[in-house]
């Protein structure tokens, strides 16, 4: 028995780096860390969005080593 897959190359799939965060509240959507402003507040991290202000991930500092890795 064969399996036959289709694929179509008329419609490529969009160029997204994976690392995308999207805003809830706006829809803004960017690179991390390059289009979200960073604060820190105690022992967290947030990401906050650049358009509407909202807080849109937190995480201790300990925890956040994905951003200090970029």
């Amino acid at each position: 028995m064969s399996t036959y897959t289709y694929r179509d190359d008329s419609h490529p799939p969009p160029e997204r780096r994976k690392m995308v965060l999207f805003c809830p509240e706006c829809g803004h959507e960017g690179p991390l860390p390059d289009d979200w402003d960073i604060a820190t507040t105690g022992s967290d991290r947030l990401l906050v969005c650049p358009d509407c202000g909202t807080t849109v991930d937190r995480r201790s500092r300990s925890h956040s080593d994905l951003l200090e890795a970029t």
